[in-house]
């Protein structure tokens, strides 16, 4: 993922026009699109501006999958859920808790009868990914 993915994604989750954002950070509207279509290398100045007013962390706007790994997606999936109402983070909340929940019930369940599955929450065995 390229500095323009990350901050076309990051403006997108902020609900932003392409103008907001040069309007909120002090930067021209070209220049915005064109670090978007990654033409270009922009200033450390400019970096500063937009982690401003986008409200993210350096290693958010510059992460890459490739270098950073599951640790640093895991990191910048985490901010941008700090950044969530209350009642959305809730939601994914409860769905990370109920996966891990079935994770949980797959490894207790590992070495047992392979036919005897509960409908627990309405999660079937074909549900239950696989580790």
């Amino acid at each position: 993922m390229s500095l323009g993915d990350n901050l076309k994604r990051l403006r997108r989750d902020k609900g932003l026009t392409q103008g907001e954002l040069a309007e909120m950070s002090d930067i021209r509207l070209g220049h915005i699109s064109k670090l978007e279509r990654d033409i270009g290398d922009p200033k450390l100045s400019t970096i500063k501006k937009l982690c401003q007013a986008l409200n993210v962390t350096y290693e958010t706007l510059l992460l890459d999958p490739n270098d950073d790994g599951m640790t640093g997606i895991t990191k910048a999936i985490a901010e941008r859920i700090e950044n969530l109402p209350d009642n959305k983070k809730a939601i994914i909340i409860d769905v990370i808790d109920n996966y891990c929940a079935s994770i949980g019930l797959k490894t207790q369940l590992e070495g047992q009868d392979k036919g005897i599955w509960l409908n627990w929450k309405g999660a079937t065995k074909d549900m239950i990914p696989e580790q």
